[in-house]
């Protein structure tokens, strides 16, 4: 079985080759029609209050949770709102009236992670600009830290900047380089799938 599959992609490698590398330049041109990207990357650190009954496994394990919930909070609209009354330099214009492509905008601007079992969170801020990427994280950050009580409901929650944000030397966005392999890969499969089924 495995002989003669070999023998199938080996008669057929030309055309497969052919096919994949139209795969990976109608990838490349995809890639370089969509605009560029940089990113801002920041840490933060989420603080617990200890108290006697609170070991420190629970309290960093609760942490994590915070920084999980608070990740879903910097995803929303209300969150925006903060960000951009707390940082005027930011380029209102990037994110549009009509709520739908406001929150799609915002989606597409900004990621976040916890490391696992730990207190801290990640945030990635991508935008054409690296100045603008840098102003939004500024203010994510600045309202995490001003208004995390709001957010979480407890005064005992802490939040602090441990790294300001790191903006990247080139754009990120696309990953060209992922994106011509894809579509070179899915260009040989496609290649040898069609082949096979008219061989049939």
């Amino acid at each position: 079985m495995s002989h003669s599959i070999t023998r199938f992609i080996a008669h057929n490698r030309r055309y497969a080759l052919g096919v994949a590398l139209a795969g990976g330049a109608i990838a490349l041109v995809f890639s370089l029609v969509q605009p560029l990207a940089y990113r801002a990357t920041m840490r933060l650190l989420i603080i617990q209050a200890t108290s006697p009954t609170l070991d420190a496994y629970t309290a960093v394990k609760s942490s994590e949770k915070v920084g999980r919930n608070l990740g879903h909070v910097i995803a929303s609209s209300s969150f925006l709102d903060r960000v951009l009354q707390v940082n005027p330099e930011i380029d209102r214009a990037a994110f549009p009236e009509n709520e739908r492509a406001r929150r799609r905008a915002w989606g597409r601007t900004v990621e976040s992670s916890v490391a696992a079992e730990s207190s801290i969170m990640e945030v990635r801020v991508y935008h054409e600009r690296q100045a603008q990427a840098v102003a939004i994280a500024d203010g994510i950050g600045s309202v995490l830290v001003r208004d995390a009580k709001d957010y979480t409901g407890s005064r005992d929650i802490t939040v602090r900047v441990i790294d300001s944000p790191l903006i990247s030397r080139f754009p990120v966005r696309p990953n060209i380089a992922l994106n011509v392999l894809l579509g070179f890969l899915f260009g040989a499969a496609l290649a040898l799938a069609q082949r096979y089924l008219f061989s049939r």
